[in-house]
């Protein structure tokens, strides 16, 4: 239970690649909380020796807290945004998917991905039509219709867009997430930290984790 708390604590957070820094404080707290003494490195991630004996064959234990996302690519005439992509995200796997625009400096901004010309009974061209970046748009869940609309919200090329992980556990006990890759590795690492903790385990290895 305590894995599968941590690790949909972690789901929640929003943290495409280059956006983590939210998700490290997080994990930074929790290691906190279990009694031990993490650090935090500067590209956000996060180091914790675990304890153990045997120095001269430590083991690294390493999990990573950042996901796929996106990334304003255009600001467009018609009050909507082009991304790329961060990592391997593909187009055909967000194409009606909700994300959040996270803005430099004026807060955040919901909206749905999806095709340009998106209405099956009007566009000829529905079926046929390859998803890519340039065929996808994220249209905000905001009143606004050209480029300076936008702009006057604060957006700008380079906002991260954070896709939603819809994440649920069923009644079987199955968790269905994006992202489980591999932010359910780090509930399972924290798992491992705190059984060390409450049965007292003495490891052979000196054991780190970095997430």
């Amino acid at each position: 239970k305590y894995i599968l708390d941590e690790t949909l604590a972690l789901l929640a957070i929003d943290s495409p690649s280059g956006m983590t820094a939210k998700a490290a404080e997080h994990v930074m707290a929790r290691f906190e909380a279990l009694g031990y003494q993490p650090e935090r490195t500067r590209k956000d991630g996060v180091v914790v020796c675990l304890g153990g004996k045997n120095m001269d064959d430590a083991i690294l234990l390493e999990a990573h807290m950042d996901t796929l996302g996106g990334m304003v690519a255009e600001i467009k005439g018609n009050g909507r945004l082009r991304i790329t992509r961060i990592g391997g995200l593909n187009a055909n796997n967000v194409e009606t998917e909700t994300c959040r625009v996270y803005t430099k400096f004026d807060g955040v901004y919901e909206g749905t991905a999806q095709l340009i010309n998106p209405s099956i009974h009007v566009n000829g061209k529905y079926d046929d039509t390859t998803r890519t970046f340039d065929s996808i748009e994220i249209v905000l869940d905001e009143d606004v219709s050209s480029a300076d609309d936008l702009r006057n919200l604060g957006l700008e090329v380079g906002d991260i867009v954070a896709f939603d992980p819809r994440t649920r556990v069923t009644d079987s006990g199955y968790i269905k997430s994006r992202f489980l890759d591999d932010k359910l590795s780090v509930g399972i690492l924290l798992g491992f930290a705190k059984y060390i903790k409450d049965t007292g385990a003495h490891l052979g290895r000196r054991t780190y984790v970095h997430v």
